[in-house]
C-alpha cells in the first residue's frame, strides 16, 4: 500500500505513464563549480546535490545537475550572489566543466505535452520557492516530480531554468543509467585535483 499522498501518488502515476514518451538527450552539459568540487569524482557522483537536495530533488537522491548552455549555467550558480548584487565578501573562484551527456530515457519537462500530462504548468516548475519549503520540513512540488521520475526509471529529467529565460537544465539520476547511457567530464586532464591530494 502506498504511503504517498493522494496528489502525490497521482503525480507518480501520471510520470509513470510518461515512460512510452520518454526522450533521449545527446547534448553539451555545462556546471559551474567551486574550486574544491570541480574533480571528475565530485562533478559526476551527484552527492553534493543528495546530501543538501535541490530543486528537483529531495536530500538522498544522487543528482547531477547541468545546464545546455554556459549562460545558463553561469546563472544559475550565482543567482543568490546577483540577488544581492555580488558582494565582494562572498565571490569565490568557481570552474566551468563541459559534460558530455548521453542518455536514453528522458522525462522532458520543457514539452509542453508533457506537462500538461502531468498536469503541471511552467509556472508549477519554475516559481515555486522549493528551498524556503524544504526548510519548513515538506517536499517542494518539483522535488516530487524528481522523486516520482527517478522511481519511475528515468535516468534523468530535462527542465526550464528558472533563472534563465528559455534556459534548460539536465538533472541526471546517476544510480538510473542504463547500459550505453553515459554522463563523462570533458578535457578531464585540465580539472583540478580532487581535495585529498592537496598539500596540508
Amino acid at each position: 500500500m502506498s504511503t504517498e499522498s493522494d496528489d502525490v501518488q497521482d503525480l507518480f502515476d501520471r510520470i509513470a505513464a510518461c515512460k512510452q514518451r520518454a526522450s533521449p538527450l545527446k547534448a553539451t552539459g555545462f556546471r559551474s563549480t567551486g574550486t574544491k568540487y570541480a574533480n571528475e569524482a565530485d562533478l559526476l557522483s551527484g552527492h553534493g546535490a543528495g546530501a543538501h537536495g535541490g530543486r528537483w530533488n529531495p536530500r538522498g537522491l544522487t543528482a547531477i545537475y547541468a545546464s545546455l548552455d554556459p549562460v545558463t549555467a553561469t546563472k544559475e550558480s550565482y543567482h543568490e550572489l546577483l540577488q544581492a548584487g555580488f558582494p565582494a565578501s562572498v565571490i569565490r573562484p568557481r570552474v566551468m566543466v563541459g559534460l558530455a551527456i548521453d542518455l536514453k530515457q528522458v522525462l522532458d519537462l520543457t514539452d509542453g505535452r508533457i506537462r500538461r500530462s502531468l498536469g503541471l504548468t511552467l509556472a508549477d516548475l519554475i516559481e515555486e520557492d522549493w528551498s524556503a519549503i524544504q526548510l519548513s520540513g515538506e517536499e517542494p512540488w518539483t522535488q516530487a516530480i524528481g522523486r516520482g521520475a527517478a522511481e519511475a526509471g528515468f535516468e534523468g529529467i530535462l527542465v526550464p531554468s528558472a533563472r534563465q529565460l528559455r534556459g534548460k537544465n539536465a538533472v541526471i539520476f546517476p544510480g538510473n543509467l542504463r547500459r550505453g547511457s553515459t554522463v563523462e567530464a570533458m578535457a578531464k586532464e585540465d580539472l583540478p585535483p580532487h581535495p585529498k591530494t592537496w598539500p596540508g
